[in-house]
């Protein structure tokens, strides 16, 4: 079997691996022997096992294979969680750690699990308050939220204005989808500013 640091250095090999591709490509051509490794053998073992894994998932996050990247990332995780050179107040300090999280929260909110993606950017504003990256992500999620309603009420001033044309005369009912259209229209005003100030506030 295949040494689990031979296998490192030659996906690591920078002749070779010059992209997140090539280091997939690399990952899948030993897969097998990665899979197999006794990573519990060493801590050295263990170090290197946990850092393919990881790598290996964010590369999945770079090249946009966000479905297939989140259960490697997971799995790369609960590597590192679980690892007793780590205590819970230590792990933070591990650069892999906050990779990993932050590409999960990536994949996640390109994926629409919005929810799950904001429990991790969340975490990542928690542990690493001084990082102005992930409140800027953060904001995303309300400034979609803002889109969303944006949409709705587009949609309430044009049947309001097309029901509106029914009436030939000034009636009641003219007036009500007048005023629903105006005041939609506003509300939707208000809200584009909303997003204009959420987006110079948190530039990506």
């Amino acid at each position: 079997m295949t040494d689990i640091k031979q296998i490192a250095d030659e996906i690591y090999d920078k002749e070779k691996t010059k992209s997140y591709r090539d280091l997939i490509n690399a990952y899948k051509k030993n897969k097998i022997a990665i899979e197999q490794t006794d990573y519990n053998s060493s801590d050295e073992t263990y170090k290197i096992y946990s850092e393919l894994i990881a790598d290996y998932g964010i590369a999945l996050t770079k090249t946009k294979c966000y479905k297939k990247a989140i259960p490697i990332i997971n799995d790369a995780l609960d590597l590192f969680t679980n690892n007793k050179q780590y205590s819970s107040d230590t792990l933070k300090d591990i650069s892999f750690y906050e990779a990993l999280l932050f590409n999960r929260g990536i994949c996640n909110f390109n994926l629409y699990n919005y929810e799950l993606a904001k429990t991790d950017f969340e975490l990542l504003i928690k542990l690493y308050p001084d990082n102005s990256i992930y409140p800027s992500w953060k904001n995303e999620f309300k400034v979609k939220k803002l889109y969303r309603l944006r949409n709705v009420l587009w949609y309430i001033v044009s049947g309001s204005v097309l029901l509106e044309m029914l009436f030939e005369k000034q009636t009641l009912g003219k007036n009500i989808f007048l005023g629903v259209a105006l005041v939609s229209l506003i509300t939707s005003g208000v809200i584009e500013l909303n997003i204009y100030i959420r987006k110079r506030k948190y530039p990506q």
